[in-house]
Parts: structure tokens; C-alpha cells; sequence
């Protein structure tokens, strides 16, 4: 047995290291001989045995479990090759034929942005809009002057309610219409295209004549009630016509064209003027901010005569070939305006503009500046049959082209940390994102802004200016002072604070000392002065505050 041959190896072992250690002598290994030596050798050697049947039973266990190993890895190999085989079966069948296809219906998706908007994975979306402004306050009855129309008023300013979004094929519309006042008119009202990725954009419709920032930009962003008085002046508005922009993907150029004719979207039938237009715009970021750098013309004809009859078209630059720029006192409380160069007949007008603004974290710049030039009637000219002028066919004429300039000058700050909304791509003003609105707690958003405006309607070819007979071709002069009185000029001082308690809702108060020099009123407001009428000066005070809602 393997075991007892180990057993007396071990025994002879030990006995040899024993005599070699001088434990034991060849005396003391023959006594091992006896007794009690040999029941200790008895007891190893049955502690040896036992040793020895586990080693035993260790290797059997081993040997079964390697046989058990090799009968797994026989069964893996024979399912390896069977799947292999029922690839290879599957590889020769021929491709199911493929399901029917069903043209799911679009996911409607809503997000919120001040009204739900609807759209879908295939281009269709919707949006409702609206606002609301809602104003209130005073101007100023200066001298003399008694005009029931100055003072306190109460004012719904816009009432609107439209829609906006797109359709597929890269199609926009937007439809907006105003009720203020229990009138009902149009705002914009208008069709886009946009191919695909291509930077153009085509409108046709009823919206801005490519005018200004402050003009094109939506009245819920501008900082003040009103935008600048020469906008007012020079009868900046929406009309109906067609534009094609083009504006490169960062949205830092876009470049607009545009005909126009020489009414708003209504039911006039009768006026032939129209209006060729164009802007630029220039929005690099630079020095830590946003810039904007613009510029804008349009030439504008206006309509003809009708045998001595009126256009009723909305928003002309003109009443048919009568020329008129007027201004109220920055505000559309009243309708007085103290500036006002009174119809002359004139052809058309140029109208070029140029724009700036600076947006910084809380801080912001803007101004901008408009020239017109007309092109007057002279003394001496004839109108007969249809282009009679209204009025008896006669009508102040020049002897050279007048021409008028405005400008505006803001500068205003955020003290709760908000940045100026600003619209890239379109070079317009946008809605300002407030950081802590009202309703979550927080303060909403306080910006204060200071801004002077300077408008000057005197032109010494007007003062200078006779009245025309169209019939006879002779000419007259007025008065000295009523030709004093044409024109005049209003620089205005304002100062706003508004509150945001959130990005749609706005309280406004404006407050502007407005200085005029010369005018239609002039005479009226201070007559006992000996300084010429268009030397005249006098101020009015404007205190206005608006509620704003809008979405």
C-alpha cells in the first residue's frame, strides 16, 4: 500500500534524525523497542493511516470532478456546433417580407411662452398673442393756451389679440389685430417663407417698413411709452407690401429690402403711392457685450390727387400730394402737437436714418437719428382734372426741397442685474428674461433709464414759402407770423422707471419736461412776448404710467 511505505519511510526518518541530534544513542533506539516506544510508533502510525485514506479520497473527488469538467466542456462544444449549424440554416432562408408601413399621426407637443404653443415633429405649430396697455396721466397746459383736450386722461392704448407660427415648408404667419378704443384695425398681418436652410426670408403682408430699432421693435419691449417723437413726425408705420431679408447664421448682418404701397392693410382703393425701402444691420459682440450699428432709408411717393378729393387709405405718409410732419409731446394722451409744419404740397420724401445701441450686463446705450428731405411743389405750378388739390387746388409751395431731422440719446440700468433683451438675426429689441419674477418670491426686475430727444421741423424754405393757386399758377403770402408759426422744434427730457413682475407683466412711469421753441402755438401760448413767434419758447410737463400684460 502507498500509504505503509510512506508510514516506514516516516518512521526510519525520524529515528535517524533522532540518533543524528544525539537525542537518542543506538541504546536508546533499541529501546524503542520496547513497550511504550511501540504503542507511541502505533499511535503515529494510525494517525498516518488516517492521513493517508484522506489523501486517498481528496484524489478520488479531484478525479470526478475532472471528469465532470470534461463533460461540460463536450456538451458546450456540441451546442456551439448545433448553433453554428442553425445559423448557418437560418443564413438560407429567404427575408420575411417586410410589415406594411402606417403613417403614424404627428406627436402634438405644448410648451409654454407666456400662452401655450402647439406644434409638431412636421412643421406645424400655433400660438396665441395679446396685449394689453393700459395708460393714465397728464400734460401740462402751457400759457396762454386753453385747449380742453390737455390735462388728465385715461387711455386704453392697445387691445390686441392675434396668433403666430409656422406650417411646412418653411411657411410663418402672424395675425394680430387691435381693438383699443372701440375701433378695430390691423397690426401685422403677414406671410414668411424660409427654404430650408437657406439665410432668406421673404414677408408679405401688413408690418414695418424696414424702418429703425425703436420703430420695428415690438411696443412690449421698448423702454418707454412712446418710441421717439420724430417717428411720430415723419409717420413711421406698417404697411402693406413684400420684403426679402437676408441674414448670415450667427445672426450678426442682416440685410432687408422691400416695396411697400403707401397705405396700411384696409379697404382703400384709390391710392397709387408707394414706398421702396431698405435696412442694414451690423450686430457684432465686442467689448463684453452686444453691439448694434444700423442704418435705414425709404423713398417714398406719394399718391396722387383725385380731382380735389381725399385718400382714405390708413397710415399715408401724406393726404395724397399734401405733405404734413406734426408731433405730439411724447405722448399719445393728447392730441396736440405744438410742432407742426401744416400741409404743403409736395410730390415725396427720402427718409434716411442710422441707428446704434450697446448691451452690457445691466447697462445699455441706444440712439438713433432720421433725415427727410421732401420734394416740394414750386411756386408757379399748374394742377388741373384729377390732380386738383383738395382744398380750392391751392397749397403752401417752396422755392427749394425743405428738410427735418430727429434724433434720441437712452442710456438706462437694470438694478436688479437683469441684461436688455436683444434679438440677433433681426436687430430688434426682445422681451427682457427677469431673474427673480414676483410670483417665485422675488423682487422682479427695476430699470431705470434717462433719454433726451431732439426733433426740428423749421425749414427756412417753408417759412419763406407762398401759397400757390394750381389753378392760375399765381402765388401769396401768408402772414408774417403764420409762416413763422410752420414748424418749430421740441427737445425733450425724460426720465423712466419700470418694474417687471415678470417677463409679461410691466408698470411704467415716464416722466418728460418737454421745451418748445416756435410752433403753430407759440402765439397762442405766450402773447404778449416781443421775440418772433418762431423765437418763442415754453415748456410742458408729461406724467404718464402704464399697466402692461402681454403674451
Amino acid at each position: 500500500m502507498k500509504g505503509s511505505a510512506v508510514n516506514r519511510t516516516f518512521q526510519a526518518s525520524i529515528v535517524a534524525v533522532a540518533l543524528s541530534a544525539g537525542w537518542i544513542t543506538p541504546a536508546h533506539a533499541s529501546a524503542a523497542k520496547q513497550p511504550s516506544v511501540q504503542q507511541q510508533f502505533a499511535e503515529m502510525q494510525a494517525r498516518l493511516d488516517k492521513l493517508d485514506r484522506r489523501v486517498d479520497t481528496l484524489e478520488g473527488e479531484l478525479d470526478k470532478e475532472r471528469a465532470r469538467a470534461d463533460a461540460a466542456e463536450a456538451r458546450a462544444q456540441k451546442a456551439e456546433a448545433e448553433a453554428a449549424a442553425a445559423r448557418a440554416e437560418l443564413a438560407k432562408a429567404p427575408p420575411p417580407a417586410p410589415a406594411p408601413s402606417v403613417s403614424a399621426k404627428p406627436a402634438t407637443e405644448i410648451a409654454w411662452k407666456g400662452a401655450p404653443e402647439l406644434s409638431t415633429k412636421d412643421g406645424w405649430s400655433f400660438k396665441p398673442r395679446g396685449r394689453i396697455h393700459l395708460d393714465a396721466g397728464s400734460v401740462s397746459t402751457p400759457g396762454a393756451l386753453s385747449n380742453p383736450n390737455l390735462g388728465g386722461n385715461l387711455r386704453v392704448r392697445r387691445a390686441r389679440l392675434g396668433a403666430e407660427g409656422t406650417m411646412p415648408g418653411g411657411i410663418g404667419y402672424k395675425l394680430e389685430m387691435d381693438f383699443a378704443n372701440s375701433a378695430v384695425s390691423l397690426a401685422d398681418a403677414f406671410l414668411s417663407y424660409s427654404p430650408g436652410n437657406a439665410p432668406v426670408i421673404v414677408r408679405i403682408g401688413n408690418f414695418e417698413t424696414l424702418n429703425g430699432l425703436e420703430q420695428v421693435t415690438s411696443s412690449n419691449n421698448n423702454s418707454y411709452l412712446e418710441r421717439a417723437s420724430f417717428g411720430d413726425a415723419f409717420l413711421n408705420s406698417r404697411r402693406l407690401g413684400a420684403a426679402v431679408a437676408f441674414k448670415n447664421k450667427s445672426g450678426t448682418v442682416r440685410a432687408e429690402v422691400g416695396v411697400f404701397a403707401g397705405h396700411s392693410l384696409d379697404s382703400s382703393l384709390d391710392n397709387d403711392g408707394w414706398i421702396g425701402a431698405a435696412r442694414l444691420v451690423l450686430a457684432p459682440q465686442a467689448l463684453g457685450g452686444q453691439l448694434h450699428f444700423g442704418v435705414n432709408y425709404q423713398y417714398r411717393d406719394f399718391a396722387s390727387n383725385i380731382s380735389g378729393g381725399t385718400s382714405t387709405g390708413a397710415n399715408m405718409p401724406s393726404v395724397n400730394q399734401l405733405g404734413r410732419y406734426r408731433a405730439r409731446p411724447n405722448s399719445q394722451l393728447t392730441d396736440v402737437r405744438f410742432v407742426d409744419t401744416g400741409n404743403f404740397a409736395a410730390r415725396g420724401d427720402s427718409v434716411l436714418g442710422v441707428e446704434g445701441a450697446a448691451i452690457f450686463p445691466g447697462l445699455y446705450l441706444a440712439g438713433e437719428a432720421q433725415w427727410v428731405k421732401t420734394r416740394s411743389y414750386r411756386p408757379g405750378d399748374l394742377a388741373s382734372g384729377a390732380d386738383v388739390f383738395s382744398g380750392g387746388n391751392s397749397a403752401v409751395v417752396t422755392f427749394t426741397n425743405p428738410g427735418f431731422f430727429g434724433m434720441y440719446g437712452e442710456v438706462g440700468y437694470f438694478l436688479t442685474g437683469e441684461t436688455r433683451g436683444y434679438k440677433r438675426g433681426d436687430g430688434t429689441w426682445a422681451r427682457t428674461k427677469v431673474n427673480n419674477p414676483w410670483s417665485k418670491g422675488g423682487l422682479g426686475a427695476i430699470q431705470l433709464s434717462a433719454r433726451y430727444e431732439y426733433l426740428d421741423l423749421d425749414d427756412d424754405a417753408l417759412i419763406a414759402g407762398p401759397t400757390n393757386n394750381f389753378t392760375t399758377g399765381t402765388s401769396s403770402l401768408a402772414s408774417l407770423n403764420t409762416r413763422l408759426g410752420r414748424g418749430g422744434t421740441q427737445s425733450s427730457y425724460l426720465i423712466g422707471l419700470n418694474w417687471y413682475a415678470s417677463d409679461y407683466v410691466r408698470l411704467m412711469l415716464n416722466y418728460g419736461r418737454i421745451e418748445v421753441r416756435g410752433g403753430p402755438l407759440a402765439g397762442t401760448v405766450d402773447p404778449l412776448s416781443a421775440d418772433p413767434v418762431n423765437q418763442r419758447e415754453y415748456g410742458v410737463n408729461v406724467l404718464q404710467t402704464r399697466l402692461q400684460f402681454e403674451f
